[in-house]
């Protein structure tokens, strides 16, 4: 009687070596890709939540305000700092280190960057500034090509 054992050639296990190499690189791949995807659409989520928050908590300040200080304002620089004056006593928008403060507490999170807090007075007939235009850049520090612009027109009620 003949022993009849089939097995695996040599040349067979290096070709799924080969296969299983491939499918595996492949599935690595697009686990990847899907990390960094994932990644980025956080930033950009977290880069539009820190400018909506911006804006509405810079809309509901002047909602409040009585009027702009602008003696203690700085306008027409990428470094402005707007002071208005509410019921309360005096408020003050700065920026420094790349974040913008409300009476010195940040109100952008540590990973989004301002770069610039442009500030433009709106005056009325009477050379009054009765609002601000405002210009605040923003960009994830993780990644500096996802950048928000974020541009507004508040007038004093």
């Amino acid at each position: 009687m003949r022993n009849r054992l089939k097995g695996v050639t040599l040349i067979e296990a290096m070709l799924y070596i080969g296969l299983f190499s491939i499918i595996i690189m492949i599935v690595l791949n697009f686990m990847f890709s899907t990390q960094e995807a994932t990644l980025r659409t956080n930033r950009r989520s977290q880069l539009n939540t820190a400018s909506e928050f911006i804006s509405q908590h810079i809309s509901y300040s002047f909602s409040k305000a009585l009027s702009i200080n602008e003696e203690s304002s700085t306008f027409g620089n990428n470094q402005g700092v707007l002071e208005l004056q509410l019921q309360e006593g005096y408020r003050q928008y700065t920026m420094a280190n790349g974040r913008i403060y409300y009476d010195s507490i940040p109100i952008t999170p540590s990973n989004i960057v301002v770069s610039s807090f442009s500030l433009t007075p709106v005056y009325d007939r009477s050379n009054v500034p009765i609002g601000i235009r405002t210009e605040i850049l923003l960009f994830s520090s993780g990644d500096s090509n996802l950048t928000e612009t974020l541009n507004m027109l508040l007038i004093l009620r």
